[in-house]
């Protein structure tokens, strides 16, 4: 999906947002990049820039939370690997992640935090925005 696809299936399911998002500063997608210093899926990356100005359902992560939520689960939890990149809580303790070694190829894992076993829940980002279960309002 090109970076104006994602925004039109980004309005086309959420309410533009009359104040941007504070939680999302300008600098957010280059904070990422710069901490997993990987190739991250081009969707991901034109997702992350309609983060502030779309009420968008859903907890996606903004960068510092990303990076707080990567280095605890690394210490804390046996389940996760270096490898996961959390861009959404669920809200029990497990996350939506992607993968640093897949890169802009990367699937989308729902990685529990008490459990081993690792879904792939989509095979691309791009299948994850379609999915109107997940990256819808609600």
């Amino acid at each position: 999906m090109t970076e104006s696809e994602v925004e039109h299936l980004t309005a086309a399911r959420h309410r533009r947002s009359t104040v941007p998002d504070p939680r999302f500063s300008d600098q957010d997608t280059a904070h990422i990049l710069e901490y997993f210093g990987s190739d991250l899926p081009s969707e991901f990356i034109a997702l992350r820039g309609l983060l502030p100005l779309y009420n968008i359902t859903g907890d996606h992560l903004p960068a510092d939370e990303m990076i707080a939520a990567y280095e605890w689960e690394i210490a804390n939890n046996p389940n996760f690997t270096a490898d996961f990149i959390p861009f959404y809580a669920i809200g029990n303790g497990d996350f939506l992640c992607l993968s640093k070694a897949a890169g802009s190829a990367s699937p989308v894992f729902y990685v529990a935090h008490d459990d081993p076993e690792v879904d792939i829940l989509h095979q691309t980002f791009s299948d994850y925005l379609h999915d109107t279960e997940w990256f819808t309002e609600k």
